[in-house]
């Protein structure tokens, strides 16, 4: 397939499956990410004192060189908050009228129901597999602090999550995100004509986030609103993808940028131990590079081959549910076995594992709860339109409710 530039997506357009497959590609990231902190050894950069290995050790290849890519979770999350706010904004910013009442009950039963699924999920591996163990690295021993105790605010999502399932601290953001996605976009409608600027000022806030480790969401938050700004100037990249599509190597170096972006943080480590300000420059730099990966995935013709493929298809369907059932897998298996082998074997069982769960969970779980998102969509927009409403003046017809394709995310 190649890439030929096309006009603004139409309000009721479907996502892009390259999209789809890249979500899938992150979730798997977070399988091998989660399974190699697992081990006391690959933890140690991710302390509070990062470890920095000596030089040309299997550990330094893994670590400090772009093979991080293959097991950095944290990046991987920013690609999916970025792929959130493009997908959530684009019909809003393609013109469709917004249905917000249908869109909230939508959007949350589409997020809450698939979350409930997974802490059922987990508290089953849990008692099957006795957490308190003491085996591992400190963050599978950290998996141990589960309470029943915390499971309304698992349940909940606004105010942290419980060590149950502890992946789910990236769908407290989604959440919150999908609360004041009104206000993103009467944001980025009042700023249009300054959007590259904003854009600026998001990753400014990032890099304030990271800095100030108290201000949480300054970290994530305005990660979905780079989504949010791509959608809105969806028309000048789409000329910024023909332009390279025109130039011999544009999209090889394109994806050379994301590799350097989205690596910067680990590819300090070749020199130094990121100091904190250092270490919040690398991020914010993985910030930007996983929005640029997001756009490579959405034009670059030879990603969005790779992407479309039927097996990178049938994961990113199933990414969401591969992403809630992931972490209680990879902590069943390492108690369970691996932790004293080694990270290598946990990978290797526990990928299978998650994927097979994730396939179970997609079709018990997750499509269901999807299926009935949708109908109360339906149920919600056909009450609103039963309503009396005045009689609309003959030259401002009102439009046809669409708002409701909002509700489409991972």
């Amino acid at each position: 397939m190649t890439h030929t530039p096309v006009g603004p997506p139409r309000p009721d357009s479907r996502r892009l499956a390259s999209l789809d497959g890249l979500r899938g590609v992150a979730a798997l990231v977070v399988v091998v990410h989660h399974s190699f902190l697992t081990s006391a050894v690959l933890l140690g950069p991710y302390l509070k004192d990062p470890v920095r290995f000596d030089p040309w050790t299997w550990q330094w290849f893994l670590t400090a060189t772009p093979l991080h890519l293959l097991w950095d979770g944290t990046s991987a999350v920013f690609v999916f908050f970025v792929l959130s706010g493009l997908v959530l904004a684009l019909p809003a910013a393609s013109g469709a009228p917004a249905r917000w009442d249908v869109y909230y009950v939508r959007r949350l039963l589409r997020l809450y129901l698939p979350v409930w699924g997974s802490l059922a999920f987990a508290w089953v591996t849990a008692v099957l597999v006795d957490r308190h163990q003491g085996v591992g690295s400190t963050w599978l021993q950290h998996r141990e602090a589960w309470s029943p105790s915390g499971l309304p605010r698992d349940a909940l999502l606004l105010g942290g999550v419980d060590a149950l399932n502890g992946s789910l601290w990236t769908l407290q953001w989604e959440v919150w995100f999908s609360l004041l996605l009104p206000f993103y976009l009467l944001v980025a409608r009042l700023l249009r004509r300054w959007l590259p600027v904003v854009a600026v000022g998001l990753l400014a806030l990032v890099g304030v986030g990271w800095v100030v480790n108290s201000l949480g969401p300054l970290r994530y938050l305005p990660v979905f609103g780079l989504g949010v700004v791509m959608a809105f100037e969806r028309d000048r990249l789409h000329r910024l993808a023909a332009a390279l599509d025109a130039r011999r190597r544009g999209w090889t170096l394109a994806y050379a940028g994301v590799v350097v972006a989205v690596s910067a943080y680990w590819l300090i480590f070749l020199v130094t131990t990121p100091s904190e300000l250092v270490a919040a420059f690398g991020h914010t730099t993985g910030v930007a590079g996983a929005a640029l990966a997001v756009f490579c995935a959405w034009h670059g013709p030879a990603l969005r081959r790779l992407l479309e493929s039927p097996p990178v298809q049938w994961l990113g369907t199933r990414s969401f549910s591969l992403y809630l059932v992931q972490e209680p897998v990879v902590t069943a298996v390492a108690i369970a076995w691996t932790a004293t082998v080694g990270p290598g074997l946990t990978v290797a069982v526990a990928i299978p594992v998650s994927l097979a769960c994730a396939a179970l969970f997609y079709v018990v779980v997750e499509r269901p709860s999807h299926r009935l998102s949708q109908r109360a969509g339906r149920a919600v927009g056909r009450r609103r339109a039963r309503v009396p409403a005045p009689e609309p003046a003959p030259t401002a017809p009102e439009p046809a409710p669409t708002g409701e394709r909002l509700g489409t995310t991972r």
